[in-house]
């Protein structure tokens, strides 16, 4: 393995993947086969678990060669997931990444190109104006919050209130240069008495430094991967958090990792208040822009139930 993938989806469904170990809980049934077949997969590119048993996973396969599957996407993002006449598939799996957020909104690119769908309209403007070879890093999440970095270390959120902690890292930087890795759940977290918690993230910085809330009871599971997360140079690392640790630990640890940048200056206040907008658009560095239907997704959205997820994958951490 080489890649890190935090994905999380509905009824506390994750994969937690970092270059040495992965552990997972509650996926889909297709998805699941892969981790239990023999021999296994090698590496996971790409995944996301969106509601009603969607998903988009990239893998490298046992034959090392590259393979990709989706199901229940949106209609557009599956058309630009599809093969070409050739039967080839559009997109480079091993650079693609896709954020999934509520009512059918997506941010799907590779190495060549950028396309998104029902995004908040500071959010597709920033897109729009910065393009795909300028854009590093788009995560989507509950109630149409994100966070967008680009690639001279500049950045946009917009968390809505619902990431408290999270907020207050990135308002600790004075810039995001040093964000590696981010993934903002879509998704109410639901705790060991059923009930609903705070939305899921995970954050990883540059020297190895990171921040999470994981639903809670699996903070072990998480800590056995986020233990050999790469760059490691400091030896304090903050505890894996669950939303009921929350309020009692408001990320000190990690701050104190980034003190030395934090004093330099705090970045301005860039929470705008987007408007819940179904910006959509194409980029391979030539924007472009166009209405997308994703009702049927929605549909499905609202259809999803939650439920205590109950069925950890039993096979051992890898």
């Amino acid at each position: 393995m080489s890649n890190l993938c935090f994905a999380f989806g509905p009824d506390n469904s994750y994969l937690c993947n970092s270059p040495a170990k992965w552990t997972r809980h509650n996926l889909p049934p297709a998805v699941e086969k892969l981790f239990t077949k023999q021999p296994p997969i090698k590496d996971i590119y790409e995944l996301v678990i969106g509601p009603s048993g969607s998903y988009y996973i990239g893998y490298l396969g046992s034959d090392n060669k590259v393979y990709c599957m989706n199901n229940g996407l949106p209609v557009h993002l599956t058309k630009w997931l599809s093969t070409n006449a050739k039967g080839f598939v559009n997109n480079d799996i091993r650079t693609t990444s896709i954020t999934l957020g509520p009512n059918g909104s997506y941010v799907a690119r590779d190495k060549n190109q950028m396309e998104w769908c029902g995004v908040p309209t500071d959010l597709a403007e920033r897109l729009s104006r910065f393009g795909t070879h300028r854009t590093r890093l788009v995560s989507l999440g509950i109630d149409d919050s994100y966070v967008v970095v680009n690639t001279d270390g500049s950045g946009l959120r917009n968390l809505k209130g619902r990431f408290p902690n999270l907020e207050k890292l990135l308002a600790g930087m004075p810039n995001f240069g040093n964000v590696h890795y981010l993934s903002l759940s879509s998704y109410p977290s639901i705790s060991a008495t059923d009930n609903v918690d705070d939305p899921l993230f995970m954050l990883v910085m540059k020297n190895g430094g990171f921040d999470s809330l994981v639903p809670e009871g699996h903070e072990e599971r998480f800590s056995v991967v986020t233990s050999s997360l790469p760059n490691l140079q400091t030896p304090a690392r903050p505890p894996v958090r669950s939303p009921a640790q929350a309020s009692s630990n408001s990320g000190s640890s990690f701050l104190k990792v980034l003190s030395g940048v934090a004093k330099a200056a705090k970045v301005a206040n860039q929470v705008l208040n987007a408007a819940n907008g179904g910006g959509a658009g194409y980029s391979n560095d030539n924007s472009g822009g166009g209405g997308f239907d994703t009702s049927g997704f929605q549909a499905g959205l609202q259809q999803q139930a939650w439920s205590t997820a109950s069925d950890v994958a039993s096979d051992p951490i890898q």
